[in-house]
């Protein structure tokens, strides 16, 4: 948070109170403008920065639980969701793989033998970030492994600070850490999110194969084939002859358990559809042995402070916010008029996925990623009523919205990347941007009749 953004809070009450004061819909309760209130003035200090995340996650509390907007049970509801829990065990899995150096091992695997040319480079940087997606299920906290491991690589490589060559090096690092894994359901916070929201709002459980199977193959791995070329097409720099290697580093004993742990937590997860166990309690399982006494790899001394979990305020205010806009029937008013404006109807598959994955990137633009799924997913079900289209496609075309980046500024992740990177936003524009234009005209289409031949539209 900075001075120059404490203006915008009154601003964001301002907007909050008109909301408030506007007549009470015909046919609504009256807790419909208090809590769409509230989700103005929620999502409106998410989305411009104003304050930070879990201030504005508290604040949402005392004011959900003191104006009695929704039952207790509803306004805390996110506390004991499966997604929070995930991210509270991810955090833990996290501060492990940076204390025993197993991210590092992992990423140096990846990450050498890399100089034979720059499109290599960068190709196996991307593909060392995915790979940590599916063992690490934080975006920070892969940032935070890989980062100095990559600016080291840069110096080595002679890529001094402000070149093409180490720019694109660092806007690799932070657009494979972020992009690709929000097509890995535990990888990214609005993965989860979204997989809260379904269960806590429809009971619908989203299962890692799944989504898995339904967003990587074009949203993923495809992806990642286009950003490698828009950093290769605008930061492109020959690396010198004589560049020199990352010297590789060694495992730790307390590395190599923490190596067989993720391998059998990310078993668990890959085979949910088997178990039915919820991604979050596994999670949780593999934390609690990562600081089990004699078994475990890390103390209570490893972690870095209250600071790195106030996070997980934020998540439970994302997850309890849909609940509280879907049973103060605040989330119907938004569907009926969203809904107003559009022409969904049984058979016109092709208009719904494009109309509401337009929704969902319009919607990104105004508030963070968790958010902009807060205020889509209460309506899928009247979307899915329209359209004809099944309850679990209407939600997954929100990922097409969320993972469809316009501006930096719209991905936590992104930012805390160009920062860790010393890089512009203005760099980082150009690779959102192009990565977007070029998503909309080619991926999505595809992403489509990907979908239509796995069964999952009609």
């Amino acid at each position: 948070m900075t001075r120059a953004r404490l203006w915008v809070v009154p601003l964001v009450a301002a907007a909050a109170f008109t909301v408030l004061a506007l007549p009470v819909p015909a046919g609504t309760g009256p807790q419909v403008l208090p809590a769409l209130a509230l989700t103005v003035f929620t999502v409106g200090l998410w989305a411009t920065g104003s304050l930070p995340e879990y201030v504005t996650a508290v604040v949402f509390f005392v004011l959900a639980l003191a104006l009695g907007i929704a039952p207790p049970e509803v306004v805390l509801s996110g506390f004991w969701s499966s997604a929070f829990w995930l991210v509270a065990g991810g955090l833990v899995i996290g501060v492990a793989a940076d204390r025993t150096g197993l991210g590092r091992f992992l990423a140096h695997a990846f990450l050498r033998r890399l100089s034979a040319s720059y499109p290599r480079l960068i190709t196996g940087i991307v593909l060392g970030a995915v790979v940590l997606a599916f063992l690490i299920p934080a975006a920070i906290g892969r940032l935070i492994i890989l980062m100095p491991i990559i600016l080291g690589l840069a110096d080595k490589l002679g890529f001094a600070p402000g070149t093409r060559g180490r720019t694109g090096m660092v806007l690799a690092t932070t657009m494979g850490s972020f992009f690709i894994p929000l097509t890995i359901l535990p990888a990214n916070l609005p993965n989860v999110v979204l997989a809260g929201v379904a269960d806590s709002l429809y009971g619908l459980k989203i299962t890692y194969g799944a989504y898995l199977l339904m967003n990587f193959p074009v949203l993923g791995a495809l992806k990642a084939l286009v950003l490698v070329a828009v950093i290769c097409f605008f930061f492109d720099d020959p690396i010198a002859e004589n560049a020199t290697d990352v010297e590789k580093p060694r495992l730790s004993p307390e590395g190599r358990r923490l190596a067989l742990i993720v391998g059998v937590t990310l078993a668990v997860w890959a085979t949910d559809f088997v178990h039915g166990i919820q991604p979050g309690w596994v999670a949780v399982a593999a934390a609690l042995i990562c600081v089990s006494p004699g078994v475990g790899v890390i103390k209570a001394t490893d972690f870095p402070g209250l600071g790195s979990f106030l996070i997980l305020f934020f998540v439970a205010a994302v997850l309890a916010l849909g609940n509280v806009v879907a049973t103060s029937g605040a989330g119907a008013l938004i569907a009926g008029k969203l809904l107003a404006l559009t022409d969904f109807q049984p058979g016109g598959t092709g208009y719904a996925y494009g109309v509401f994955s337009a929704m969902s990137m319009a919607m990104s633009l105004f508030a963070t990623l968790p958010g902009a799924i807060v205020v889509m997913a209460p309506f899928a079900a009247e979307v899915a009523e329209a359209s004809g289209l099944p309850l679990l496609a209407v939600l997954m075309i929100i990922v097409n919205g969320f993972s469809t980046v316009i501006f930096p500024y719209q991905g936590g992740p992104i930012l805390v990347g160009l920062r860790l990177g010393g890089v512009s936003l203005t760099d980082g524009l150009k690779v959102t941007l192009a990565l977007a234009a070029i998503t909309v005209v080619l991926l999505l289409p595809l992403h489509f009749f990907w979908w239509r031949w796995l069964g999952g539209l009609p």
